[in-house]
């Protein structure tokens, strides 16, 4: 799990089912044989992910320890792509994944940081992917978003797509977006049908602990290399579950699909782990990259006129598993988007279904924003009645990202209301701290564009209408407001 929010966020959302599979394959068996390629997409960007700090350091220990290093033919790393800078200072995944490398004789030239260079690392995967027959096919770890995994596969011959096996092993890793116009794994399946997924069980509770202890046999080790992999430990969470894919992939989970500490352990043994003609002198991290943003392009701009914008939700592309229906009373324009997941009655993570709505202000100020949407006839009041939202491009979830809910009093709920303009923030993280665990949509809007990303949360959740109004410009949540003009997306090919 990546950190102690979606940890606890991932106890009340409905997660995809631990043994799902497209390809057929016996998930509780690997089906990975010795001669095969292997390659890792790791994230662990700071203030992301830094479980993988230790992770990506007992990952390469057990990749060793199984004579596997001319195996690896890629591993990339601080894989939230286009996200920001990272100061070599703060590059503590450099430190885990080149540390690894130099130390067990990996080869280097296999190993990219995703911020130095996005493109290298993507033209080393797909040319790998390209290598992929029957006979030889790649198994790829997904140990962080999939946006990177998504470029190579769409670059690459369909025909070695066929011999590419996906393994994971978490709903984060598979549906998380840092942007959220990136792409997930259903993007990834919609490009490659056949895509060969194996979802292994989560590997959180045999290798994510409460504190380092459990790991000092690491730290009093004989072998200097496996006292510094405690040293990665140490430098993160004590959670390296995303080394548990690594530990099923080459046959030592058992199974139940997971290994334990214990078991660990016992597979490593007291001997000192051959170096393969490695050193622990692992290159510096290199200076920060500033990464190129590429925003998404819109089929229509937004156009604010006299201080309002007024948006029929249908007027954008659909996307994942929202729908236009017309059904319940009260929708103005063709209808209005519904959120229907397969399992209506689910609670869907962040990253699922995101409808981008770019919108232009000539006329600076603070916009308070109102959705028009319903959760009539939904199980609860408190649970499904919301979906997420964004204004900006921050990346998510430590941006700007919120749960924005339909606020109904209990009565009514009860009494059936269907479509309101009730609109409150639900505060999580640090927006929590700095507005409350409650507030009302409210943002400080500078001239030019900006994107409002709706995400797919509650099934069942209906957004008929958004509003962005200036404060003091009449018309707010007045359902009468014609919608405001919409420009070709093409004047403005950002």
């Amino acid at each position: 799990m990546k950190n102690s929010y979606l940890y606890n966020l991932s106890l009340t959302l409905l997660i995809v089912a631990s043994t799902a599979f497209t390809c057929g394959l016996d998930a509780k068996t690997s089906p990975f044989k010795n001669s095969n390629r292997i390659a890792i997409s790791a994230d662990g960007n700071p203030d992301a992910d830094p479980d993988d700090i230790g992770a990506t350091a007992l990952t390469l220990a057990v990749l060793a320890k199984a004579g596997l290093q001319d195996n690896l033919v890629h591993y990339d790393f601080n894989n939230w792509m286009e996200y920001k800078p990272i100061p070599p200072q703060r590059n503590r995944l450099w430190d885990s994944a080149m540390g690894g490398q130099s130390r067990w004789g990996f080869n280097g030239e296999k190993f990219f940081d995703v911020t130095q260079d996005p493109d290298a690392a993507v033209a080393n995967l797909t040319a790998e992917i390209n290598k992929s027959t029957a006979s030889d096919p790649l198994y790829v770890i997904a140990a962080g978003p999939v946006q990177l995994l998504y470029r190579a596969m769409a670059a690459a011959n369909p025909e070695a797509r066929n011999h590419v096996v996906v393994v994971s092993h978490h709903y984060y890793n598979n549906y998380y977006k840092p942007r959220l116009w990136q792409r997930n794994i259903d993007d990834l399946q919609a490009l490659h049908p056949d895509l060969k997924l194996i979802q292994i069980k989560d590997q959180n509770p045999t290798l994510k602990t409460k504190g380092d202890d459990a790991w000092f046999w690491l730290r009093d080790h004989s072998d200097p290399n496996l006292q510094w992999v405690f040293e990665r430990i140490e430098a993160g969470p004590s959670d390296v579950s995303d080394a548990g894919i690594a530990t099923w992939l080459i046959g030592l989970n058992g199974d139940d699909e997971r290994i334990t500490i214990a078991e660990l352990s016992d597979w490593i043994g007291s001997d000192p782990i051959p170096t393969n003609g490695g050193s622990a002198n692992a290159p510096a991290a290199p200076p920060a990259v500033t990464p190129e943003i590429n925003l998404p392009v819109t089929d229509s701009i937004f156009q604010e006129v006299d201080g309002r914008i007024v948006i029929e939700a249908e007027s954008v592309p659909l996307d994942g598993d929202w729908v236009i229906e017309n059904t319940e009373p009260d929708f103005t324009g063709s209808g209005y988007v519904r959120y229907m997941p397969s399992n209506i009655n689910a609670i869907n993570q962040q990253s699922r279904g995101v409808l981008i709505y770019k919108i232009r202000i000539t006329e600076p100020g603070k916009y308070h924003m109102a959705l028009k949407h319903s959760h009539r006839g939904a199980p609860e009041r408190d649970k499904w009645n919301d979906c997420w939202t964004l204004v900006g491009i921050d990346p998510a979830p430590w941006g700007n990202v919120r749960k924005t809910y339909h606020s109904l009093t209990k009565e009514q709920y009860e009494s059936g209301v269907g479509f309101t303009f009730q609109t409150t923030h639900d505060n999580y993280g640090v927006l929590a701290k700095r507005e409350g665990h409650f507030s009302k949509p409210i943002y400080d809007l500078d001239a030019g564009e900006h994107y409002f990303f709706v995400v797919g949360r509650s099934g069942g959740y209906r957004l008929d209408k958004i509003h962005f109004f200036k404060e003091g410009v009449s018309g707010f949540q007045d359902d009468s407001i014609p919608p405001t003009p919409i420009i070709s997306g093409d004047a403005v090919n950002l």
